[in-house]
């Protein structure tokens, strides 16, 4: 006797555009400052970098500081979304 076992892959979900990853995906915000992806927080929620603000004040050194999409866009949005690559 043959049997054969499949199994079905669970249902896909929508993900809020806050907790979904962009691949090359940059946002610009109100002021012209470029946010680029730099991973996830601990809730999936997609986190954010400006690593060469605008204005010199906001500059610092090392790494930027990541913000969630959400913080970014409470604060200087709107948000432009654009893609990263070239063509």
């Amino acid at each position: 006797m043959s049997t054969s076992f499949q199994t079905q892959a669970p249902p896909q979900r929508p993900v809020p555009l806050h907790k979904a990853t962009l691949p090359q995906t940059e946002f610009v915000d109100r002021e012209g400052d470029v946010w680029v992806p730099s991973g996830t927080n601990g809730s999936g929620e997609l986190l954010l970098a400006c690593p060469e603000p605008h204005n010199p004040e906001d500059r610092g050194e090392g790494e930027s500081f990541p913000w969630t999409l959400r913080s970014v866009q409470s604060s200087f949005g709107p948000l432009i979304a654009r893609s990263a690559v070239t063509v």
